[in-house]
């Protein structure tokens, strides 16, 4: 593996301090250079690096997926939650009718109760109540399903949030990754000229 690393003529000065590593002072401590088990180091530390960056990569990828699935169920989840607010609307329109509905029956029993003359009007008032009540009920059962549909579509959004989080966080760590890696990649052609020059000059 190493061959391949004489193949450059460049002075290049290296610090690899963050690697516990000291280059080797050469020609009067004017230039330094790097043993070949420092390269052998630097080289496997590029390596494990390359293959942490691969997973990261495909730890986001499947991320991205996941990320692009939620979007979609937003999407769906949003239009559901519109429909469901329009229904809503309408049940609380029809409860307001209801109520105004009941006034006017309460009213009428009332008159009905004074006046004998109304009972036929009264009993046509209490058909309505009975056909109202029937609406009610409807309505409040739909009423229960539309919250239970409503409370699922706020657990989805916090769900897109927790991974929206988590995609930002594996892309600032792949960047990080990816930055180390190329500084890896300088160091290593750095020591290939410096070992080519070693050989060289030898």
């Amino acid at each position: 593996m190493l061959k391949r690393y004489k193949k450059g003529l460049v002075f290049l000065f290296l610090e690899a301090k963050s690697y516990n590593i000291e280059p080797t002072p050469l020609w009067g401590n004017k230039t330094t250079m790097f043993t070949e088990e420092q390269i052998k180091k630097l080289v496997s530390a590029n390596d494990s690096l390359q293959v942490q960056i691969e997973d990261l990569n495909l730890v986001l990828a499947e991320r991205e997926k996941e990320l692009d699935n939620l979007r979609a169920e937003l999407a769906n989840a949003t239009s559901l939650r519109s429909d469901l607010e329009g229904r809503l609307s309408e049940i609380e329109s029809m409860e307001d009718t209801i109520g105004q509905k009941q006034l006017q029956i309460k009213g009428a029993e009332e008159r009905a109760l004074d006046l004998k003359q109304e009972l036929n009007e009264a009993s046509k008032l209490q058909f309505k109540i009975d056909d109202l009540a029937q609406q009610y009920a409807y309505l409040q059962t739909q009423y229960e399903d539309i919250k239970y549909q409503l409370a699922e579509v706020n657990q989805r959004n916090s769900q897109l949030q927790q991974a929206a989080s988590k995609l930002a966080e594996l892309e600032s760590r792949l960047e990080n990754m990816t930055l180390e890696r190329d500084d890896l990649k300088e160091r290593v052609k750095a020591m290939e000229s410096q070992k080519y020059l070693r050989e060289f000059n030898g």
